[in-house]
This record gives structure tokens, sequence and C-alpha cells, in this order.
């Protein structure tokens, strides 16, 4: 909740987009519940920011974001994603562009 919620508070202040798609990468019987519903709360607290929840299964990597990048139109350099573990297979560097929130 607090790494979402400072992704709401840096778009609402520094870009020029109201629409916000937060993409969460499951696997195979994983549930979200917990995030759905820090999703509500954000959407309260942030009338203004159109959220749009979407929920994939597979696996998070290079070839995933290329592929929402193309799908959606959306350079990868506007793009954001929470700060990976140390289990984490790719270095930053390896995912085209996108911005790390930490």
């Amino acid at each position: 909740m607090a790494i979402l919620n400072k992704v709401m508070q840096y778009v609402q202040a520094n870009e020029a987009t109201k629409k916000l798609k937060i993409v969460n990468v499951i696997k195979d019987g994983e549930d979200n519940e917990l995030l759905k519903k820090d999703l509500e709360v954000l959407d309260r607290a942030y009338p203004e920011i159109d959220i749009e929840f979407i929920e994939i299964e597979g696996v998070f990597g290079p070839d995933l974001i290329e592929e929402l990048s193309v799908k959606w139109h959306i350079p990868k350099n506007f793009m954001f994603i929470a700060s990976p573990s140390d289990r984490f297979s790719y270095r930053v560097a390896e995912l085209g562009g996108v911005r790390l929130i930490m």
C-alpha cells in the first residue's frame, strides 16, 4: 500500500496523465484480494486519477513488458515497476527503460 501510494503521489504531482494501469503478474493459484482492497482505498483517495487494475497470469520479465508496451501503445519509459527482489532474474537495465519505484 505504501509503495502504491507513492506511485499515486508521483503521478499526481509529475505526470500529465490521469489514467493509471496497475498490472499484477500472478502465478496460477495466487490470490490478490488484499491488493484489490488497497486499490479501492487508493481509488477513493485519488478520485482524479482513473485506476485500472489488470491481473495477468504469467512470468514478469522483458518479454511481457515488450508485449504490453506494443499492445497498449505505451512507451516502456512511461511504465513503472516496484523494486524487484534479490531473486529477480533480470537487471533493471534489461527491462527496456521502465522506471523503478523505490
